[in-house]
């Protein structure tokens, strides 16, 4: 018998350690899989599946389910877009929330700065519920009522909380109004810890009329005054006629070809699509695939086009109350200007678009879901920052968004993440803000082999773009791609933000020699992708950002 010394045995441990963190393996499956930001969801959407439910009953139920354990940022009282193949074509769907009737261009301008981000004034009519309805009513199998049992039993029974969602309840403290204290914390002194059990009775009800009387159960009755009351108590001005006349919008895809591939893009009121079609038409003319994947030509080309594709965002508005100038910003001579500007060599910033004198939260969530006959899902909601704008609904314990902060509400100056909005994102009544949310789908061969899209504020449109390029040039696994180490420029600030620790300090000394101002941003901060693909062998296969919490599943 060999003896094996205790030094090179810790040794051989420890190469085992290095060698299996490297690389994780996706998940597979051969029928559907889910990629959400919590095991219940993922749980709830595979149990809908197995009791003979379709691809849109399954997101339906993953959902719901998230609006009880992701309440920080998948509350009913949030907003969003999905991107939906059933085998006919892509529809988009746009539930983003909407700016109250009492609102005008010049709502904030008399107003203490933070108002559109903290209480009533910062909440926009909510779109979840709605938009949940409208994909069941179009696409739906089962019965809208038996999509609801596992959120209802866990509001009532309970969730263990998340060290994530915990930390976010903790945050909060300070800008929660009564209610939130007392439905997300034990006292008002104490938060959930990690592990312990949050149940929610008081949504439990909520969606029990959701259930029953179906949108309405939201829009009109007990809730729509809970939450009217709620928010004009907080300083806001939702009232109940807001709420009952809000509505969905069916719209049409922006649409790329890239690689032998279609992509399928979220339009405005989404900053996204225009900004990742602009990224791949320049990916094209650049010559950026010549380049060695993580070392200072790709990258110093890669924040550059992204710089490019960002400058038009600012033209871009809700598409009701804006005529966004895609003939100018997507047209063919301007990508072709856009990529002649780019110098190899060194970093070079244009001026700023301006349509006239004028002037985004990392809380959001994603799920994507696929299947073997090529049905997809890409479904973004966000309450914009974390636990929105820290109002809660007092009867009812909704967290309420503070998506008004996403509007031009002070012309000339930058938004919480940044981001300096144009006059097309004035705040009007009815008119929703413009987003980065980017959910996306990619085909090939008439049949969806990809869905995916991001948490994140604009580092979402960055995430999604270097997710897809990852996989179709660098030729990564939809794990791998996910994980990798990625950037993020958005042409205001004129800086790289590059994932902190993940670039030696040489390449991050050549990105400065270029003339990049680099900044270094905690992993969780450069948007946290959920994905799922049909790989080369035919399975499906999941995976899910680990700069967040996440699970996949399916069969």
């Amino acid at each position: 018998m060999s003896i094996v010394s205790p030094v090179r045995r810790i040794l051989f441990v420890f190469t085992l350690c290095l060698a299996s963190a490297a690389h994780a393996v996706p998940a597979e499956g051969t029928k559907i899989m889910i990629s959400a930001p919590s095991d219940y969801a993922v749980d709830a959407g595979k149990a809908v599946y197995a009791s003979g439910g379709n691809l849109i009953d399954v997101a339906v139920a993953v959902g719901l389910t998230l609006s009880v354990t992701n309440p920080s940022n998948a509350s009913l009282g949030g907003g969003g877009f999905a991107l939906i193949s059933m085998g006919q074509g892509v529809d988009v769907l746009d539930f983003r929330e909407a700016a109250p009737a009492a609102t005008s261009p010049e709502f904030y301008l008399d107003k203490a700065r933070g108002s559109s981000w903290n209480g009533g004034t910062a909440v926009g009519v909510p779109g979840v519920p709605a938009g949940l309805w409208a994909m069941h009513r179009k696409y739906g199998k089962l019965k809208w009522q038996e999509l609801f049992d596992a959120a209802m039993k866990l509001a009532n029974d309970g969730i263990e909380f998340s060290g994530t969602e915990s930390r976010y309840a903790e945050s909060q403290r300070e800008r929660f109004n009564p209610a939130g204290l007392r439905h997300f914390y034990k006292t008002p002194e104490q938060h959930y810890l990690p592990g312990e059990v949050l149940r929610q009775p008081a949504l439990a009800q909520a969606l029990q009329k959701l259930r029953d009387q179906g949108p309405d159960g939201f829009y009109r009755g007990d809730v729509a005054r809970d939450i009217a009351a709620t928010v004009q108590a907080s300083g806001g001005v939702i009232t109940e006629a807001d709420l009952a006349g809000y509505r969905v919008r069916w719209l049409e895809p922006l649409q790329t070809t890239f690689k032998g591939h279609k992509l399928y893009m979220m339009p405005p009121p989404s900053s996204g699509g225009a900004v990742i079609k602009t990224a791949f038409e320049l990916f094209d003319r650049v010559g950026i695939e010549q380049h060695a994947p993580l070392g200072v030509d790709e990258l110093h080309l890669l924040a550059e086009v992204l710089n490019r594709a960002f400058r038009g965002r600012s033209l871009l508005g809700d598409p009701d109350y804006h005529d966004n100038p895609f003939d100018q910003i997507l047209a063919p001579a301007y990508i072709e200007e856009m990529a002649r500007s780019i110098d190899p060599g060194k970093a070079v910033q244009l001026a700023p678009l301006v349509d006239k004198p004028a002037d985004d939260s990392s809380e959001t969530t994603q799920f994507s879901i696929l299947d073997a006959e090529g049905n997809a899902i890409s479904l973004t909601v966000t309450l914009n920052g974390s636990y929105g704008s820290g109002v809660v609904a007092d009867k009812f314990g909704i967290s309420l968004n503070n998506e008004m902060d996403d509007f031009t509400t002070r012309p000339g100056e930058p938004n919480m993440f940044g981001l300096v909005q144009g006059y097309g994102n004035r705040v009007q009544p009815g008119k929703r803000p413009l987003s980065s949310m980017s959910p996306t789908l990619i085909e090939k061969d008439g049949r969806i082999v990809m869905t995916l899209g991001a948490a994140g504020g604009p580092r979402i449109i960055s995430s999604v773009i270097q997710t897809i390029y990852r996989v179709l040039v660098t030729g990564l696994d939809l794990d791998r791609a996910v994980q990798f180490p990625r950037l993020h420029q958005q042409f205001l600030p004129n800086k790289l933000y590059l994932d902190e620790f993940k670039f030696s300090p040489e390449v991050v000394a050549g990105l400065q020699r270029r003339g990049h101002e680099t900044v270094p941003q905690q992993p969780s901060y450069l948007g946290r992708i959920k994905a799922v693909r049909l790989n080369e062998k035919n399975y499906l296969e999941a995976a899910y950002d680990n700069r967040s919490e996440g699970a996949v599943g399916g069969y």
